[in-house]
């Protein structure tokens, strides 16, 4: 039997631009040779596409997976599309995080050159990227989660702190409906640091979403599949901080990880592996994703934050430890898993009619 060539894109234009290159490591070290070529793609963070010779050894430094390139961005995605191996055995590993990773654009690349690739399509990238709209189908698929409104920068004039608070309550969070890892998020205790809050989410996004603070601990739940999703137990963080930014998220040894989190009764744990499988249909998700939800102290309500359509692989990340003590899944074994789901998942496509006759 033939291997697969795996291509594995990882960097690019993001404030998450190192943590996908330690993903990209770990993926590469776990890809098993016997089964596949190895072909590194790295993209720097000017956007360029900078492909590496195939990988035939373990990486011992990420050092060793960037490059750099003196071509255009133009120019140097063009040179990759002009040399990678364009066959049936062909798969893309994008771990790219952000804007141009996550929300679709790098997907809709992917299906304009007929190549299955890993993860989420670019309708389901698209929307669970974007915070307002996934907000809006849970509520729609009556998926649980706190109170929430969205605001466009360009319907602001009959903006009302009062109703806002009415309707939301305070604390809130302000977020930007279209940014990772915390960027642009402020958390607002009193009406008069609302409008500074919307002004700074606004720098980055023309949409914004304000949350209401949920008191309790955030849960992640792993969900791999197509048609028939399944999730992994649930994982969590004992944090000082009610708020997790960038820096606390990647930075700060004081998290402690609880995984699996087992502060909860056998029937908690089964309703939000089942919350979990919920979000990801209603984000009409595939391959796999990761969903935020939170255990409120008050009532242990457990309540949908957000979903991850492309969350890390580092060895650290929750999506391959919570499936090593949910069934066993080594990190290997969740890899051949994700590739066979991308190849079931274009197959499947290609079966769809799309002219006619």
């Amino acid at each position: 039997m033939s291997k697969k060539n795996i291509y594995v894109i990882y960097g690019n234009k993001s404030v998450e631009h190192e943590v996908s290159i330690v993903s990209a490591k770990t993926i590469i070290n776990n890809l098993d040779r016997e089964k596949y070529d190895i072909y590194p793609v790295f993209i720097d963070k000017e956007g360029k596409w900078i492909p590496l010779d195939k990988i035939e050894k373990q990486i011992e430094d990420v050092a060793e997976l960037t490059a750099t390139t003196d071509l255009s961005i133009s120019k140097s995605l063009a040179e990759f599309l002009n040399t990678y191996i364009n066959d049936e055995n062909t798969v893309f590993f994008p771990i790219v995080h952000g804007t141009y990773g996550e929300d679709g654009c790098m997907q809709g690349l992917f299906e304009c050159l007929d190549v299955p690739y890993v993860g989420n399509g670019v309708l389901s990238s698209a929307i669970s990227f974007d915070k307002g709209i996934a907000n809006d189908l849970f509520s729609i698929h009556n998926v649980p989660q706190g109170r929430y409104h969205v605001f466009e920068k360009t319907n602001m004039d009959d903006f009302d702190e009062d109703v806002l608070i009415e309707k939301i309550g305070l604390p809130m969070y302000v977020k930007p409906c279209n940014a990772g890892s915390s960027v642009g998020v402020s958390p607002v205790y009193k009406k008069e640091d609302i409008k500074t809050a919307l002004d700074n989410a606004f720098k980055y996004d023309n949409r914004v979403v304000c949350e209401e603070e949920i008191l309790g601990d955030e849960l992640q739940v792993s969900v791999i599949g197509n048609e028939d999703p399944k999730a992994s137990l649930p994982g969590g963080f004992i944090v000082e901080t009610k708020f997790l930014d960038y820096n606390t998220k990647y930075h700060d040894d004081t998290i402690i990880p609880l995984i699996p989190y087992e502060k909860m009764s056998k029937e908690e744990t089964e309703k939000i592996r089942q919350i979990a499988i919920d979000a990801y249909r209603a984000n009409n998700c595939s391959g796999l994703a990761r969903v935020d939800i939170f255990l409120r102290d008050k009532d242990r309500a457990l309540l949908v934050n957000e979903i991850n359509s492309m969350p890390g692989m580092t060895g650290h990340s929750m999506t391959p430890v919570l499936w090593g003590v949910t069934d066993g899944t080594t990190y290997p074994e969740l890899l051949d898993k994700l590739i066979d789901l991308a190849v079931d998942a274009y197959n499947k496509k290609n079966n769809i009619v799309k002219t006619l006759d």
